[in-house]
């Protein structure tokens, strides 16, 4: 007879039991136990090691933990009335706590991304995927369940480790709510790169084996990154400071704050959105990182029903993706430095330009994002293109072909995406508007942004050519010509001219166009440079637009039709 928690849980959600029943076996709580202690136990010995010895004291020699005169980057060893030095145990603990958190928070989101992204792969490769599909669960239901049950060993081995994690914050004299705090940033990151993980599992099936180590080495990657490349001084005042909230390390608390409502987190004491100074206050950075976190999270889950539900539908509706980029356009310009905005000086030209390059960069991903998220394939175009006359008589209004493309569900993506485009850029013309730079740095921002939404739009062309293809791994071939399309212009041109103030006019149909438009040199200086590379960008994508349009008419075509003009 099974327990009645069971039941409960089974009444509740039954994917989460099948989850739980497949996974919580004795010998593998034990066995993730057992790793726990083991990492514990190594970090407390290592940190043993490190304390000073007799021998610091006896030869006069200065160490970090110990708690005299400061020399260099230690302090002078002193000692008790029993020889033994005098330790810095506060200073230790933080040492050890610090070191524990990074390597739960790194644990927890690398290893429990690989852990879900390869059990979908291994549903998808049992063909079980598709009767859980056919359950009478919801796909909310489902999701949560895999989302709460595949990592419930990970789950456990950080649970065990939370009590000597707990007391070594509490040595180090961070207060208990600075340490629930990041126990609540640890969980709001996990929900978002878990859901993350979750639907790149769904969508990027078509990697085999390489995708669950494509995706944990991917958040590996940001991680560290983020960690080691972004400066501190800098990230605090650009718009770069959004990817350190993304990332739980910066969060880690510090005894330097003496209590919750404190000033002074050494990692965002800089940081405002919209010259709000939210990084005064540890509390409101916390909450501000987790409603970030939350924002995110709720456009992936929106992704993931629509996924979930139908594989072959698009990642987001036209009108989700407004939403998310006024979101995330809101927030990034939001972190830009507006505080320090001086009317009509060089340092606000220097400074406008360095903050509407971060958010020119961040856009990029964005929109990369949105590339793959709004463009249908073959079959759904196909369908669309013969039918859709008989989509919009159903739907009870006459065809409209500008609002099948702005709002519908089934039509190619490219109106859409130069839409999102067009809302990133009046966002971010307003900021250029509101610095008051001179005019002629005014047109150099404007250009820069033009180029910038030219070249979303042509790329969403060319996945969207791609996509269209008859070739079965046509998303294969779609993101190969997208990367190739923004990686190979550069390496070329950087081969050929390695200085870009050298031939920039062609360095403006690159990815680097934005930048150059920026901080022009050489012979972009001209006028007629920049005139004639924004036409080049017209007619390039006019082509494109119009091979679009062939192709789709003629994928419109029935195939009676299709074997009558052959004939």
């Amino acid at each position: 007879m099974k327990p009645n928690w069971m039941n409960l849980l089974g009444d509740w959600n039954p994917q989460l039991l099948r989850e739980f029943k497949g996974r919580l076996k004795t010998r593998n709580l034990i066995l993730s136990t057992a790793i726990s202690l083991l990492g514990q136990f190594v970090v407390f010995m290592y940190f043993q090691t490190q304390l000073p010895t007799k021998t610091n004291l006896l030869y006069n020699y200065s160490h970090r933990y110990c708690t005299g005169k400061s020399l260099y980057d230690a302090k002078k060893c002193l000692g008790d009335e029993f020889g033994n030095v005098i330790i810095n145990w506060q200073l230790w603990s933080l040492d050890a706590f610090t070191l524990l958190s990074i390597i739960g928070c790194f644990t927890l989101l690398v290893a429990g991304t690989y852990l879900l992204i390869s059990d979908l792969a291994n549903e998808e490769r049992h063909d079980t995927l598709n009767f859980i599909r056919l359950s009478p669960q919801s796909p909310h239901s489902i999701l949560w369940g895999k989302m709460l049950g595949v990592p419930i060993l990970l789950y456990a081995a950080v649970l065990v480790a939370v009590p000597l994690h707990l007391w070594l914050g509490l040595v180090a004299n961070i207060p208990l709510m600075m340490i629930l705090s990041f126990y609540a940033i640890a969980i709001a990151a996990s929900l978002f790169y878990y859901s993350g993980a979750l639907l790149f599992g769904l969508v990027g099936s078509w990697l085999g084996s390489f995708q669950a180590w494509l995706g944990s080495s991917a958040v590996l990657g940001f991680l560290m990154f983020t960690k080691q490349a972004i400066v501190p001084d800098v990230s605090a005042n650009t718009p770069f400071v959004v990817l350190r909230l993304m990332n739980p390390y910066y969060l880690i608390p510090h005894p330097e704050v003496s209590s919750i409502f404190a000033p002074n987190n050494p990692n965002f004491i800089n940081f405002h959105w919209f010259g709000i100074p939210l990084g005064s206050v540890f509390f409101i950075t916390v909450c501000f990182a987790i409603l970030v976190y939350f924002i995110g999270a709720y456009f992936i889950w929106q992704s993931l029903q629509r996924c979930f539900r139908d594989p072959n539908a698009t990642m987001l509706s036209k009108k989700q993706s407004y939403l998310l980029t006024t979101c995330f356009t809101v927030i990034t310009l939001g972190c830009a430095n507006w505080q320090k905005l001086n009317v009509g000086s060089y340092y606000s030209s220097h400074t406008i330009f360095e903050n509407l390059a971060c958010l020119l960069f961040l856009n990029l991903w964005l929109f990369l994002y949105l590339i793959a998220a709004l463009n249908p394939h073959r079959q759904i175009l196909q369908d669309w293109a013969r039918y859709r006359h008989i989509y919009n008589y159903k739907a009870g209004h006459r065809s409209n072909l500008i609002r099948d493309l702005i709002w519908g569900e089934k039509s190619p993506g490219t109106l859409a995406i130069a839409i999102n485009a067009m809302i990133a850029i009046t966002c971010l013309s307003v900021f250029i508007l509101i610095s008051g730079i001179n005019t002629g740095n005014e047109i150099k921002a404007f250009t820069s942004l033009f180029f910038c939404g030219s070249l979303a739009v042509i790329y969403a062309v060319i996945a969207q050519l791609l996509l269209l293809m008859k070739n079965q791994h046509r998303l294969f071939w779609a993101t190969g010509a997208v990367g190739a399309a923004i990686v190979l212009p550069v390496i070329i041109l950087a081969m050929l001219f390695s200085n870009p103030g050298n031939n920039s006019f062609l360095w403006l149909f690159s990815v680097a166009a934005p930048l150059i438009a920026l901080y022009p040199s050489g012979e972009y200086t001209s006028t007629m440079a920049p005139f004639l590379a924004i036409l080049g960008h017209c007619g390039i994508l006019g082509l494109l637009v119009f091979q679009l349009t062939r192709k789709l008419r003629k994928v419109g075509e029935s195939a009676t039709k299709a074997l009558l003009v052959e004939n």
